[in-house]
């Protein structure tokens, strides 16, 4: 097969989007990072003191208790979309190879728009096994993403909002890589990235013979 020359990646935020995306770009690649373009069209964070605009804009929304996230939940849905549909457009009009790194919330943003992208690029879902979720909780609570909850995040009776997170979390990531299953063409393991060689890795992502 030969490698698309429009890929959207797709997955949880900590699966390896970002590093791979970069990888990508560092082989002449153009990318079209979301969670840079939603920092920039939101103007709600500032960027210059922040280790990268992802980290940035999760201590921004905060955990799902805090006060007033619901709000920023839904004007950072409202902002991914016009970028998403920014990375649509972007796609359907380039001439040269492009990456689209989606934000782990995509799934979100509505048929259409997701129908949108599926047209305009090859939609690669990086999967997260369950081996991994332990660790991408354990990275979220010490320095958090940007993560939509939706009404995924309930508190029971006697627990604490830790206590909340950890028994909700990997119901999210269940539902999640469901959805990122359904929106992509194709899936490749996270986990069998990682343990590749950089350039079988890319083969294998983009689904070429090395």
């Amino acid at each position: 097969m030969t490698a698309p020359e429009i890929v959207a990646l797709v997955g949880m935020s900590g699966v390896g989007k970002s590093h791979w995306g970069k990888r990508l770009e560092a082989k002449g690649w153009k990318r079209f990072d979301c969670d840079t373009e939603i920092a920039k069209l939101g103007a709600m964070v500032d960027l210059a003191g922040a280790s990268s605009p992802v980290h940035a804009i999760g201590a921004w929304m905060g955990m799902p208790w805090s006060e007033g996230y619901k709000a920023r939940e839904t004007r950072y849905l409202a902002l991914e979309k016009d970028v998403t549909l920014q990375a649509i457009e972007h796609a359907k009009r380039s001439a040269e190879t492009l990456v689209i790194d989606c934000t782990g919330s995509v799934i979100y943003l509505g048929k259409e728009v997701l129908d949108a992208l599926r047209s305009a690029a090859h939609v690669v879902h990086i999967q997260a096994p369950q081996s991994l979720h332990r660790t991408l909780l354990q990275r979220y609570t010490r320095k958090p993403k940007p993560i939509v909850w939706k009404d995924a995040f309930r508190v029971q009776p006697g627990e604490t909002n830790e206590q909340a997170l950890a028994r909700c979390y990997p119901s999210l990531l269940n539902f999640r890589e469901e959805r990122y299953r359904a929106l992509s063409h194709r899936g490749v393991s996270g986990e069998e990235l990682a343990a590749l060689t950089e350039t079988r890795a890319i083969a294998v992502l983009l689904d070429k013979s090395a």
